[in-house]
């Protein structure tokens, strides 16, 4: 047998998405094609610690020394800031080693929401509206609720600029509630963008950067249905029944011509490779609604990027071969 890939698979961190990011690693090492590739978990502690293959924990400079002298192609499983925003992705690019993704410039730019929705509209896409607050503006958070309010209409979604999984996100009725929610999110990351609530349906739509075919392709929809919440929050998507989730989606085939099309553009707008996850809200019109796009979307064998690919005919261990072999072949 020809000489197995080693495969570091890169997990946990020290963002709020630690949990997910455990599973989402987990999930890809059981399912790496045992005839191509050896696998080792890399777990980074909420510490900043880094263990290897259940290690005993070492300082991450240490971490990485081991890393680089045992691996020759790192798959990021990690989720939220430090993992999904293009740090990681700068330092694996300094030290050389091959990894699955987009790079740190496409990671940092779809990690920041109001960025990202510039990049958009550029591009001809529709978003919702919405207006930034600022850290300088906490001393007038009440007034300025109002002000918002009456520009959005109500309610209206406050979100945290750089956080993922639904973290730091909610959903305010009046002013006072909207305070409050600016007041705590400020905290995280001294911007909050708040924009119009749309009651929608929502789908999320994948891409690939196929290896086999060298294409750039749209899987299938899916559609989102909390059941456990007004709207996809962090307990629909990772409580057992918080959401129904539809692949693919029930919508008619131009709505999934559109949106596959936006799916596609929006990956390729931000400069994403390997993979990404576009979220997309239709209203009653008809009219499609960007939301944002994951280019580190979650990875357990029922998160909704397997969902899609097992419809198009990949299995998951599939997947995790053509994110690998195309992150090989980029980084040649």
């Amino acid at each position: 047998m020809s000489k197995r890939i080693r495969v570091a698979v890169l997990m946990g961190g020290v963002s709020g998405e630690h949990e997910v990011s455990l599973k989402s690693g987990s999930g890809v090492l059981a399912n790496l094609d045992a005839d191509k590739y050896v696998g080792q978990g890399v777990t980074i502690g909420k510490d900043g610690s880094w263990s290897l293959d259940g290690g005993e924990p070492l300082e991450m400079l240490k971490g990485l020394q081991q890393l680089v002298s045992e691996t020759d192609v790192v798959f990021l499983a990690l989720h939220g800031p430090n993992g999904e925003d293009g740090s990681m992705q700068g330092l694996l690019h300094l030290l050389r080693l091959p990894y699955t993704g987009s790079d740190y410039y496409a990671s940092s730019l779809a990690m920041n929401k109001p960025r990202t929705k510039d990049v958009y509209v550029c591009g001809g896409l529709t978003v919702a509206p919405h207006r930034m607050v600022y850290a300088g503006d906490q001393s007038q958070l009440e007034p300025l609720a109002e002000e918002l309010l009456a520009a959005l209409g109500s309610p209206v979604v406050a979100k945290t600029t750089k956080l993922g999984s639904s973290v730091g996100v909610g959903i305010a009725r009046d002013a006072q509630s909207l305070a409050r929610l600016l007041a705590d999110y400020l905290q995280f990351s001294g911007e909050v963008m708040v924009e119009q609530f749309i009651k929608a349906t929502e789908v999320t739509a994948p891409v690939i950067d196929n290896p086999r075919t060298g294409r750039c392709e749209a899987l299938p929809l899916v559609e989102i249905r909390p059941t456990v919440s007004d709207w996809f929050d962090y307990r629909a998507k990772y409580e057992v029944g918080g959401a129904l989730e539809i692949c693919p989606a029930p919508i008619s085939a131009e709505l999934t011509t559109e949106c596959q099309r936006i799916g596609l553009l929006a990956h390729r707008l931000l400069g994403c490779r390997g993979m990404s996850r576009t979220d997309i809200l239709i209203d009653g019109a008809g009219v499609c609604h960007v939301v944002e796009t994951n280019t580190i979307p979650g990875f357990t064998a029922t998160s909704l990027l397997p969902q899609a690919a097992a419809q198009a005919g990949y299995s998951y261990s599939d997947l995790v071969d053509m994110l690998l072999q195309e992150a090989l072949a980029r980084h040649r």
